[in-house]
């Protein structure tokens, strides 16, 4: 029994050890044996792949070679694999008298390196079926291969014929480049790629990835997940690309390097029209968005990226988004229909506006510089439309040169914003010029213009605001001031009341020339002003309860007799006078007759 039991016990264990080596054993057969085999398991498995290696087209269904095809080596036509793949896996499809061939890709094609695919003038139209799942979906990838794409409409289309295919499905096409890869795209329309589901690189129907390059020259990319993605690529050009329509963002350029834009435009997308970031030093130039849902063109934390020409249509989010952007500069953007166009926010933010043209509708702002910015500039350019022409509420802002028409309050200091330099400046219309909250501090207003505001021309609760030349015209009060200021060398014309002081605020004017309709200056109670070397002309030129002491040669007085329009009244009552008098003098004068003989009294 003894002997018996050593015998059973080694059987038990031989029966144990192979039960261990034999899936391992199967699993090196499977994958590890065929590289295509293995090249399927680390695709993602999907139903059915063409692995295009030089010289060789190996089909694969399910993890089984089928097929193992040889054609010429050099680059391989689509065409090559429609007239020998079978039908179910590349073919062409039945075409209608006198339309182009059609060829279907009902299977993955992974590239391997040092192959190239070509699609061209013999394969106009190719559709690449979507799947109801991943696995069932066909897409092309590769890395250090080519993929050449000229001239073709490839499109997604379903199993029993929807073309394209629905956004949301989970297996519709995409094309992806790897490390190494090449793939360039010319004069091509590709439509409905990117799936509803997995990784960036396919949910976007494009994608150039980590060391890719290549180009897209005078293409659309219409209907996809992410139009086109560009992640880690090297050296991507796009010139003349249309993206539209797409399920999310149009355009994704994040960590890639040495990309080049061109005539850039990207419209109808679900998100953002264009999101950039991960690249320091980047130039873009000719972007152009328009009725995205999302923000034209959004740049995440980077540093020296310049934006040249850029164009926004009616985005809903805005035009464009600055975020964490350190060294960035916008140059002659042009923004319409926007609810706000240029908006500057994150942690080290610091912006250079240039020479824009933006016009709005909404309530948001023309420019809107967040409060956690490290500073902005703004020069030149002009602003129309906006609830707020300019909003700063973060530190070290510059404005100069700009002009503000037809906003709401041309331009708001307000939160926690200091440092903040306004230099001839020019706002018109709206309900007030410029405000500057109570939160505020270090304002400074330098030959600022102001006119024809509904409401107030300047309006001040921010402690120690210098305003230095500049003029204040056609508005209800001129200067409104709730905090300390200093005011030198402004014009005060064409406003109902010149500058008002409320209750307990000191200030000092100097070569002040105020003239208004009702009252120059007005001092609340406990206010208190001195005026030097000033002029202030108005009915009632200095009112109210607190203190305005003159200084210096200030003079006050009444307005200047308006002589040209007194003496047209004049004229005009003189005119009336005679004319009445002419008829009183002539009321009973006889009516001349006419001969009876005269019948023509015409």
């Amino acid at each position: 029994m003894r002997h018996l039991s050593r015998v059973a016990r080694a059987a038990l264990a031989a029966a144990a050890l192979l039960a261990a080596v034999a899936p391992a054993a199967h699993a090196a057969g499977a994958g590890g044996g065929d590289p295509d085999v293995a090249a399927w398991q680390r695709s993602g498995r999907p139903d059915r792949l063409a692995v295009v290696r030089p010289g060789t087209v190996t089909l694969v269904s399910h993890g089984s070679v089928v097929k193992r095809l040889y054609p010429p080596y050099g680059p391989l036509p689509l065409s090559w694999l429609a007239a020998n793949a079978g039908r179910e896996w590349v073919r062409y499809v039945p075409a209608k008298a006198g339309a182009a061939k059609t060829v279907r890709i009902d299977t993955a094609v992974l590239l391997a390196p040092g192959t190239t695919l070509q699609m061209g003038r013999r394969t106009p139209t190719v559709l690449m079926t979507a799947g109801k799942t991943a696995a069932s979906g066909t897409w092309i990838s590769g890395s250090r291969a080519t993929l050449d794409i000229d001239d073709v409409t490839l499109a997604s289309a379903t199993a029993d014929g929807t073309d394209p295919a629905p956004a949301d499905m989970a297996g519709r096409p995409y094309l992806a480049m790897g490390a190494g890869g090449h793939m360039t795209i010319s004069g091509t329309e590709v439509i409905g790629f990117g799936r509803g589901a997995g990784a960036p690189a396919r949910e976007s129907g494009v994608t150039w990835g980590k060391g890719a390059t290549g180009s897209a020259t005078g293409s659309t990319f219409q209907g996809g997940r992410t139009g086109l993605r560009l992640t880690g690529s090297t050296g991507v050009a796009l010139d003349k690309v249309t993206v539209k329509e797409s399920v999310r963002d149009g355009v994704v350029l994040k960590g890639d390097r040495g990309t080049t834009v061109e005539g850039l435009t990207v419209e109808g997308s679900g998100g953002n029209g264009v999101t950039v970031g991960g690249t320091d030093r980047r130039t873009l130039s000719g972007v152009t968005t328009g009725d995205n849902h999302g923000t034209g063109l959004k740049a995440t934390a980077q540093r020296g990226l310049t934006l040249t020409a850029t164009a926004s249509h009616h985005d809903a989010g805005g035009g464009v988004r600055l975020i964490s952007c350190v060294s960035c500069t916008v140059d002659k953007a042009v923004v319409d229909g926007a609810p706000s166009a240029i908006s500057v926010s994150g942690p080290g933010a610091r912006v250079t506006v240039r020479d824009a043209r933006l016009t709005g509708g909404g309530d948001g702002a023309g420019v809107a510089l967040g409060a956690d910015i490290a500073g902005a500039t703004v020069t030149g350019g002009t602003i129309s439309g906006f609830d707020r022409g300019i909003a700063v509420a973060g530190p070290d802002v510059r404005v100069d040169g700009t002009a503000v028409t037809g906003a709401g309050t041309g331009v708001k200091v307000y939160g926690r914003a200091h440092d903040v330099a306004l230099n001839s400046v020019v706002v018109r219309g709206g309900r007030a010029g410029v405000t500057a909250s109570a939160t505020t501090r270090d304002v400074v207003l330098s030959d600022v213009r102001i006119s024809g505001t509904s409401r107030k021309g300047l309006a001040s609760a921010s402690e120690g605001l210098v305003v230095t030349g500049g003029s204040v015209s056609g508005t209800v009060t001129a200067v409104d001031l709730g905090a300390s200021a200093r005011l030198e060398k402004l014009t005060v014309s064409d406003s109902r009341r010149g500058v008002h002081l409320a209750a307990d605020v000191h200030a000092r004017g100097q070569d002040l020339d105020i003239l208004a309709e009702r009252k120059g200056i007005q001092a609340d109670a406990g206010a208190w002003i001195s005026i030097t070397d000033s002029r202030v002309r108005a009915p009632t030129a200095l009112s109210g309860n607190g203190t305005i002491k003159r200084l210096g040669d200030t003079e006050v007085t009444l307005p200047p007799f308006p002589w040209l329009g007194f003496a047209a009244l004049v004229a005009l009552t003189l005119a009336v006078l005679l004319q009445t008098i002419h008829q009183v003098r002539h009321r009973r004068t006889p009516r001349p007759r006419v001969a009876a003989h005269v019948r023509n009294t015409a």
